[in-house]
């Protein structure tokens, strides 16, 4: 149980269930996707048919979901059967990678090897000309993050977002500094983990699918 600014009055339970998109054709092709955005392949959209069936046993009551296409679309699956209501959040979107985006990591590695290289070995110095930082891209997700308990107290939420945007915000809630974003495990296509709320403090349970 982590200690969290978070103010949660109610004893009961505030629940998100965050979900990574399902896999996409750019997934599939080593893309980095940024804001940009590439269809579901059939595995991506069978990811997220089965992240519906995990999550089956539980009522949803609300969901919030990244505009970007991708993240919809595995919303709109998830969802099939259920009226519930949705509301699009652009802070839930992934890390801008500007000049990146649509670009495999051998051609990032090629046009830009200092900043590749603290791209995934040294997070918390990554600075490339027209994309967001690490600490910019957790800001906006945290406070979004932190905006439904604060909201949605005693309910269950769906959340559907990004690979790194769900990285950072694991780290924020395990309290581990950005350099050492490496440590945490990369969340999966089509796979959730669970922020439960109760008496002022967050805790994470571990990746399904």
């Amino acid at each position: 149980m982590l200690n969290n600014p978070v103010e949660n009055s109610s004893v009961k339970k505030t629940r998100i269930f965050l979900v990574r998109h399902g896999q996409t054709e750019w997934n599939q092709q080593d893309r980095l996707q940024g804001q940009k955005n590439s269809p579901l392949t059939e595995i991506g959209r069978r990811q997220a048919l089965m992240v519906k069936e995990s999550l089956e046993q539980y009522e949803i009551h609300k969901a919030c979901v990244s505009p970007l296409q991708r993240a919809q679309d595995t919303l709109d699956i998830i969802l099939q059967g259920r009226e519930v209501e949705v509301v699009r959040s652009g802070k839930l979107k992934e890390i801008n990678l500007g000049p990146w985006e649509g670009k495999t990591r051998e051609e990032t590695e090629r046009s830009h090897p200092i900043e590749f290289n603290r791209f995934w070995k040294h997070p918390d110095k990554f600075a490339l000309q027209g994309a967001e930082t690490f600490d910019q891209l957790q800001s906006r997700v945290v406070a979004a993050l932190n905006a439904i308990f604060m909201k949605e107290k005693g309910q269950n939420v769906l959340v559907v977002s990004h690979w790194i945007a769900i990285k950072v915000a694991l780290a924020h809630y395990t309290s581990i500094p950005l350099q050492q974003l490496s440590s945490i495990s990369d969340p999966e296509n089509g796979t959730f983990l669970t922020l439960t709320s109760r008496c002022n403090s967050i805790s994470v349970h571990g990746v399904r699918g």
